[in-house]
This record gives C-alpha cells, structure tokens and sequence, in this order.
C-alpha cells in the first residue's frame, strides 16, 4: 500500500491537529476582506492601536472611505498606481486598504531607501501619486528624497503625513509648498468612495519589492484574490477552524516591523480580517515601547525578525510576557530561540516564505506548539481529535464562543499570556523528539502550498521522500495560494510551469516534514571542490560566548583561481570586545565543521560597520560584504 505521506510527510502532522486538506478561498476585494465584513460584525473592536492612539474598525472603515474619496477625486483611477514611502502607522493602513478599494494599486517603498533607489523604483512602476511621510530620523529626511526622486522621473502629486498625525497629541502642519495634507484631505472628503468594477483574480492590489534571487529589485504583482489566499492560508495553517472560530473579533496581535516590508505588511493586515487588534511601532528597535505595549493590551501573538527576539531575550522588563513569537526574514538560532523563550516565558517558531509567494509557503506546525504540554506526538493527536469530536457537538460552538465574547479580548489576552508561560516553562525542560532541533526549522509546508527540491548540480526534482531518507539538500522551490501573478509588469514571469517560484535557498526535509534551510544558494562557498554552507558556521558561532552578530562568507583564493577562503566577521557584545581572539574562534570551530570549512580570516567589527539589508528585515547584507572583500583584494 502506497504510503500517502511519502511525498508529503508533513501532511501527518496536520493531521494529528485536525487541519483541513483544503481551505476555502473567498473571491471578493481585498478590502471588503479585510476591513468592510470584519467592520460589519466587530464595528466597536479596536482594530488599530499607534502611539495609544486607538482606531475602532467603524472608525477605520470611515477613514479608508474618506481617502479612497480623496485620491478619486485627484484622478486616481482602476490600474494606476500609487506609491507609499511611510512608516507603520494609522496612516500607512489607511492608505493600503483605500488604495485597491478604488481599483489602484499600491506600491509600498522603504523609508530608507536612497533617492536613486526611490527613482529606479517609480521608474519602474510609473506611480502617478506619492504618499510619504515628512520624518523618519532627521527633519524632513523622507520628504526631501522623494521630492528629489520625484522631480527626477515626473511625479506631480505627493501626499503628506507626520507618523505623529493619529496619535493622542497631533502636531499642527506648517505650509509645505508642493504637497497635500493626508489629515487635510480625511477632513475634506465625504465616505462615499465610487464603485469599481473589479476582477479579483485577475486585477493587481498590490506590488511590493524584492531583491530576488539576484540582488536587484523587482515588483511582485498580487491580485486581490492572491492577498485574501496569504491571509486564509496563514490562520489556516496555524489554527483548525473551530479555533479561528472561537477567536473571532477577540485576539491581539503586536507587530514591530515596518510595513512596507511583505513580513510586517502581511504580518499585520490579514489579522483585521478575523476582527483582531494590531498594535504597530513606528520605531521597530524600540523594545521598551514593545513591552509597554505588550503589558498593557496583552496581545497573544508577535510576529518578528530574530535581531528582535535576540535583543528582547537580553532587555530589562521583557520576563514573563507570555505570547506566541512568529520569526521570519531571517534563520532563527537555536540559542536565540531557547534565550526568548525562557527569559519571556513565550513560544516561538518560524514562518517562511520569499516575498514572490505572499511571505508564507512554510510555518511553524501547531503540533509542535502543543508537544511540551503532551509529550508526544501521539498524545497530542488523541487530545485534539478528542476536542475535535467535542467541538462538533450541536450549540457547543455557539455556546463557548457567547462566553469568550462576555469575557472578551483583554481579559482573554491575560488568561491566553497565563497558559502561554505555563507552556513556555515545560518547553524549556522537555527532550523533543528526531534528529534535528526542529526549534530551528522553518516550519511544515502550509495547507494547499507546495514544495520541491532541485539538485544543486542536475538541475532535476528530487523526490521528497528521498530527500528524507537520504538527508538530500537542494535549491528549495515553493507556489501556493498567496503567489504572484508575476514580476511587474509581465504575468507569469518568475513562475515556473507547474506554478512554482525559485527561492534560492538550500533546504532539507526530515521524517516528520519540517523543512529545514541550509543556506542561500549565493551564500554558499566553495573550497578545494567542496560546498560550504556558510549559515551552519554563522549558527555554531551564534553560540559562542559574548557574539552578537555573525557573518560567514567565501572570498576569492588568489593562490586557487575558481576557489574560495572562508571569512568570519564577529560582532562581539560591547562588554565582550577585545576579548574574543581570532584563534579562539577556530579553535572552537575545529572538530566541528569539516577541515575545507574552517576559516582562514576572522574580523571583528562593531554592529554598525557592517552593511546591512535596507528591505525593512534588519540582517547583515553578506552580498554586500562579499562585494566589499572583493573590492579590497583589488587594491
């Protein structure tokens, strides 16, 4: 008898929760999804908290009306796009729910973006309209660059904002010359945005950048249809029904990212649609301003970068706040994992996914949540078949969800952080079973989604089930409901023909389906013929005492053409500097990594004297680094 889980082995762990082999897609816009049904049933819900200032989803509906009133007035129509170069804020979700409303399509950009970044990409997208903030760091910092890179490719229109214009003290507006207040035209329109005729599955919401596999951006098309499959498909995956049932309109979830980033945009708009509380920052680095936050609303879920759940592991105030960490943009260390859990008394595992399939094709697997408070896989099966059968039982449903309202989402958030740090404490104790620390895989392959593994040198698919039994590496492809439609502007391209998109990631797959990734395919080094993936050093040293931050590279051999050395740089903790050696680090690494892998040059730097990424994930750019070395080597 065929085995039904050969090819998909993390089908079994789905099945221990009761997870559906499919999930039902609505065909309707993107912001009918996410913010006129959740307003129909949860009008009085918080549905955004900024700078204390909080917005009910009545209040929100209202104000995504009064804008999408605005730009239709200003000669937004169906197909044109506009631009937005803003940070988390009241503002930067008003502007992406009224964008799409009236058939446009919104184009978030960094704030800190370059003005000839900003130009390549409005040359790119042609934006007729561009919305930004006024201040990021230095007065005026963001408004300058996008005056400057607007003016180089022909935008008219620019719309302003400061971060602090919904909060509970709004600064009163100087004249600016060339820009319309955003807060000027909220007061001057009405709600009565036009009607579109809109095509879900075909028309484009949304494009957002990626660096690809190359290194130089390109815009992601999503159709309507594609952003609602992200949001389905994620709650789906992480939670059976009758959980995303009970939790209706009573959850809060706090997400330090910036927006315009595909982690801290989809990170946040999807939980409108279930009626939940986002709590945004407009500093992601603020970590005291997460706890405040944290203690006061008691969200039950975070979703962030591991620099984040790094330094939380190490802030004054961040013990005992008992809630769900989702990591993405980055690998996750081990350490990095065990240290959050048991200084915050929280949960955590990862979400994977490139920004060309909607940011998810992979998650952290509700079964293994559980494990700690079961002990096996097998008992954690029986308890939710158990409860499955139980739930199903007519008027229960009804019945727990009437009482969860009465107790509602703040009291539910304390009694949800309780049992969170309950959990969090036998976590830390218990011996997880399988090879691997499946703390530190990415997750099991989302409901619907879809993987396969490509041999690094045929170029052919590899059966997951020899992936598993042979412990196979190879380039990781993905495709599921929340894909794009292509790269701007061509539908269908960056997509194969069985509709898979390239990572560029190295992965691997064990016995029980979690997903593993080994390295980026352009991160790799090669030396003497060998593969070196260079993130397995950067995760043995991570654990080395008094390391921040660590970046491994290949750089060229001049004395073996076509072969590369291998460079550590290490960001040691500011009590540690000067105190860790070079030959320290390798000799830790000696009888650790093969012989061809240990380095041959270690540098140490402080945090700011390594190029970093600027998409909105804070890691260090190791293309970038490479890039400098070679530059170096030259002289």
């Amino acid at each position: 008898m065929e085995d039904r889980y050969a090819e998909r082995p993390w089908r079994k762990l789905q099945d221990l929760v009761c997870l559906p082999e499919t999930l039902t897609y609505p065909e309707m816009t993107y912001t009918a999804f996410h913010l006129y049904e959740p307003a129909k049933k949860y009008p009085d819900n918080l549905a955004v908290v900024y700078m204390d200032y909080e917005m009910t989803f009545r209040e929100l509906k209202e104000h995504v009306d009064r804008f999408a009133t605005a730009l239709s007035d200003m000669g937004i129509k169906k197909g044109d796009v506009v631009a937005t170069v803003m940070v988390s804020s009241v503002q930067f979700v008003i502007a992406d729910l009224a964008i799409p409303r009236i058939g446009a399509i919104h184009a978030p950009m960094s704030i800190l973006d370059s003005v000839e970044d900003l130009a390549a990409k409005f040359r790119l997208v042609r934006p007729k309209m561009v919305i930004c903030v006024h201040t990021n760091v230095e007065d005026k910092d963001v408004l300058n660059k996008v005056k400057e890179a607007t003016v180089e490719v022909g935008i008219k229109d620019i719309i302003l904002t400061k971060a602090e214009d919904y909060s509970l003290n709004p600064p009163v507006h100087e004249a600016e010359e060339g820009v319309t207040w955003f807060t000027d035209l909220i007061n001057k329109y009405p709600p009565n945005p036009p009607d579109v005729d809109i095509d879900v599955k075909k028309d484009t919401a949304m494009v957002i950048f990626t660096g690809g596999t190359t290194g130089t951006p390109k815009a992601c098309m999503y159709p309507h249809f594609s952003l609602i499959g992200t949001a389905v498909n994620t709650s789906g995956t992480l939670l059976p029904p009758y959980f995303n049932d009970l939790l209706e309109g009573l959850n809060r979830v706090i997400i330090p990212l910036p927006m315009f980033h595909i982690l801290g945009h989809h990170g946040a708009i999807p939980q409108l649609s279930h009626g939940w509380t986002i709590l945004l920052q407009k500093n992601p680095r603020d970590y005291k301003e997460y706890i405040r936050l944290v203690k006061k609303y008691h969200p039950s879920l975070n979703i962030g970068v591991p620099t984040q759940f790094m330094q939380l592991a190490r802030e004054d105030g961040a013990e005992d706040l008992g809630l769900t960490g989702i990591s993405s943009g980055a690998p996750l260390h081990d350490d990095t994992s065990k240290q959050f859990s048991e200084k915050t008394k929280s949960a955590i595992g990862q979400v994977y996914g490139p920004t060309e399939v909607g940011g998810t094709a992979t998650l952290v697997a509700l079964a293994d949540l559980a494990l700690p408070s079961f002990g096996n896989y097998e008992a954690v099966g029986k308890a939710f078949h158990i409860i499955d059968k139980i739930i199903k039982l007519p008027g229960l449903l009804k019945l727990l969800r009437a009482l969860l309202m009465t107790i509602g989402p703040d009291r539910l958030g304390k009694v949800t952080s309780r049992l969170t740090r309950m959990g969090a404490s036998k976590t830390n104790k218990e011996e997880r079973p399988g090879k691997r620390n499946i703390a530190s895989s990415i997750g099991i392959v989302n409901v619907d989604c879809d993987i396969k593994i490509i041999d690094l040198d045929s170029g052919e698919k590899i059966p997951i089930s020899r992936v598993v039994k042979e412990g196979l590496r190879g380039e990781l492809w993905v495709k599921g409901p929340g894909r794009m439609s292509g790269f701007w502007p061509e539908p269908g391209s960056g997509i194969d023909e069985e509709g898979f998109v390239e990572t560029g990631d190295v992965a691997t797959v064990d016995e029980t389906g979690h997903v593993y990734i080994v390295d980026r395919v352009k991160d790799m080094a090669l030396v003497s013929g060998f593969n070196v993936y260079t993130s397995e050093i950067d995760k043995i040293l991570q654990s080395y005492p008094g390391v921040d931050e660590v970046a491994t590279i290949g750089i060229p051999d001049p004395e073996k053409p076509g072969s590369e050395n291998i460079k550590v740089f290490i960001v040691p903790l500011p009590e540690y500097r000067g105190k860790i050696k070079e030959g320290d680090i390798i000799d830790y690494l000696k009888g650790k990594v093969a012989p061809y892998a240990v380095p041959k040059y270690v540098e140490f730097r402080k945090k700011d004297e390594l190029p970093r990424t600027t998409a909105g994930v804070d890691k260090i750019s190791k293309r970038v680094l490479r890039k400098q070395e070679i530059e170096k080597q030259k002289k």
